[in-house]
């Protein structure tokens, strides 16, 4: 059942929000990272860290690039994502544990990039995932780009299904490394693409 839900584009106010949702679309992975970053030290909660990231603009993953979903003044849900340019760089140096993501996400040159969905757990399974999908559909056709593109870790089922109802298939995989104090059961991180 589809409740009835207000999306909006994220503001600067929103950067807890959006760090939130963001560790919640990660399974709690990218907490872990903001828990052993050196600018955790000194702060009650990892999450401060979070907030920084969504705030700082130089990356893709930041509040300019989200868009939240709303139920009577409450966020439920978010997506971010961005067009990735035609012709990606290579592969920078990075920790082993994002090395994988960061190759997938190069194969995705050209489309409009899902970084990030997540639905709060009250609200899952009342068709916000799918109102979310069908704004990068629109945000894709706005910006040109010649399809859609996403990773998902092969465990995930439900979000897996979700985007194979709505056609995308996986075009590429790469294995997992884990972080340190990671305990995801995935073996492979998978890239979805939807061809329009």
């Amino acid at each position: 059942m589809t409740v009835p839900i207000t999306i909006r584009p994220a503001t600067k106010a929103d950067a807890s929000e959006v760090a939130l949702l963001v560790n919640i679309a990660t399974h709690g992975g990218i907490g872990i990272g903001w828990r052993h970053d050196e600018r955790a030290e000194g702060t009650y909660d990892p999450a401060e860290v979070g907030r920084l990231d969504m705030l700082d603009e130089t990356s893709g993953l930041n509040w300019r690039n989200a868009s939240m979903a709303e139920s009577d003044g409450e966020i439920v849900g978010m997506l971010l994502g961005y067009p990735e340019p035609d012709t990606m760089p290579d592969t920078p140096q990075t920790e082993a544990f994002l090395r994988p993501i960061i190759e997938l996400e190069w194969l995705a040159g050209g489309k409009w990039f899902i970084s990030m969905l997540a639905v709060h757990k009250p609200w899952r399974s009342k068709g916000i995932g799918r109102q979310l999908m069908s704004l990068a559909e629109q945000k894709r056709a706005e910006t040109g780009r010649r399809g859609l593109a996403l990773i998902v870790e092969d465990e995930n089922t439900g979000a897996r299904r979700l985007y194979e109802r709505d056609g995308f298939l996986v075009a590429a995989a790469r294995p997992m490394h884990r972080y340190p104090d990671g305990t995801r059961p995935g073996k492979d991180w998978l890239l979805m693409v939807k061809d329009n």
